[in-house]
């Protein structure tokens, strides 16, 4: 079925199911999680809010319209204090501003506006204080003021989506754990200004889609410990609007704008004063507008009109301490990279499918990617990188043998 026909089909079918959504709130939205322990076997914590949200599983041709709109805050905030735990602790903060979720296994027309104000603050902060000793440490955050996600089995999903971000978008990981001792430590931090992300098998989706960030969005992860056993790993992406579909046997189709004025900020900084025996891999991506679209076994479509203005930046810092590592371990990995916008498109089967992709691409913001390795003891290897780029198209057509 060609991409004229299953608009056609999406704009003249009679749905069965007729939804309208129309959220609107302007209040203080929080979320908080405490914990403080002295001696333990293991601390799990975790804090999620959420503004406007709504969650939808589609068995009958359904049709959601409607609106939502957010001009307050949504602030979680995991914190745990601890003394001594002898496994592990993971701590993990939600937030989001704007959220829809519907699983489809049928034909879904969408229609739908997201706004976050200028006065709205999305914050999710994972905050972790060890006194002595824990085994393992996991952190995440995730913050978004505006995001759809679509899961397909079957059917035709056609969707036209607006999304505006005005406001400050932030996640962070926090550790101290300046006089502590922990075995390995992995911390992963994202934030996302408008996001869409479907994904479909046996389903053939087309979006059209209209995405706007002014605001800020950051993310941050700083880790400090005396001394990390067996390894670190730390990740922050920080992106202003995203738009990503993948298709398994099913047409893949993505169109629209996407312009990003405000700044986008990933940054990790690490502070170790030894790493003993494991390695250390941080890294941090920004990136203005991003754009995805991959199909397997059908053909796929997509034009983009990017354009960023804004400042985007990706920073990893380390300042490391002694260590006293044989050699296997021990090494350092930096990676920081930003783009003002990324576009990629991918076609992969046996079969005699086509890709058609448009890139249009404008940027005209500062675009830094830095990273500053300090390491003054022994180590085996350190392995550094950044990378800026004002605008970056990839696209791939191949069968999988």
């Amino acid at each position: 079925m060609t991409a004229a026909m299953l608009v056609s089909a999406a704009s003249f079918a009679e749905p069965t199911t007729r939804v309208e959504l129309n959220q609107t709130d302007s209040g203080a939205n929080a979320a908080a999680e405490a914990v403080s322990v002295g001696v333990g076997e293991s601390v799990n914590s975790t804090a999620t809010v959420q503004a406007n949200g709504a969650t939808g599983f589609v068995t009958d041709w359904t049709s959601v319209t409607g609106q939502q709109g957010f001009t307050g805050s949504a602030e979680s905030v995991s914190r745990v204090e601890a003394d001594d735990i002898w496994s592990w602790i993971i701590s993990g903060a939600v937030a989001q501003g704007n959220g829809l979720s519907v699983q489809s296994l049928s034909d879904l027309d969408m229609e739908l506006s997201q706004t976050a104000g200028s006065g709205s603050r999305v914050s999710a902060l994972s905050d972790l204080r060890v006194a002595d000793y824990t085994a393992h440490v996991i952190q995440t955050s995730l913050a978004s003021a505006n995001a759809v996600e679509v899961n397909a089995a079957h059917g035709a999903q056609s969707i036209s989506l607006v999304q505006s971000a005005a406001g400050e978008t932030y996640a962070g990981a926090r550790l101290a754990a300046d006089d502590a001792r922990i075995e390995d430590v992995a911390a992963a931090v994202q934030a996302s200004g408008n996001s869409l992300q479907v994904s479909g098998y046996d389903a053939s989706a087309i979006a059209v889609i209209s995405q706007s960030q002014t605001g800020s969005v950051t993310a941050q992860a700083d880790l400090t410990a005396r001394d990390v056993h067996w390894g670190l790993t730390a990740a922050t992406e920080a992106a202003g609007n995203t738009a990503v579909i993948t298709t398994d046997w099913g047409y893949a189709h993505l169109q629209g704008e996407q312009a990003n004025s405000g700044a986008v900020t990933a940054r990790t900084v690490v502070n170790l004063g030894e790493f003993s025996n494991g390695g250390a891999a941080m890294s941090a991506h920004g990136v203005g507008n991003n754009a995805l679209v991959s199909g397997i076994g059908a053909d796929a479509y997509s034009a983009m009109g990017q354009v960023n203005t804004g400042a985007v930046t990706g920073e990893v810092v380390f300042n490391g301490g002694h260590n006293g590592g044989s050699g296997v371990g021990g090494g350092i990995v930096a990676s920081a990279s930003a783009i003002g916008n990324a576009q990629s498109a991918y076609v992969c089967s046996e079969c005699p499918v086509g890709l058609t992709a448009n890139f249009n691409q404008t940027n005209s913001g500062p675009v830094t990617a830095r990273t500053q390795v300090s390491s003054p003891g022994y180590t085996p290897f350190i392995s550094s990188s950044a990378t800026a780029v004002g605008n970056a198209a990839t696209f791939s057509s191949r069968t999988t043998n």
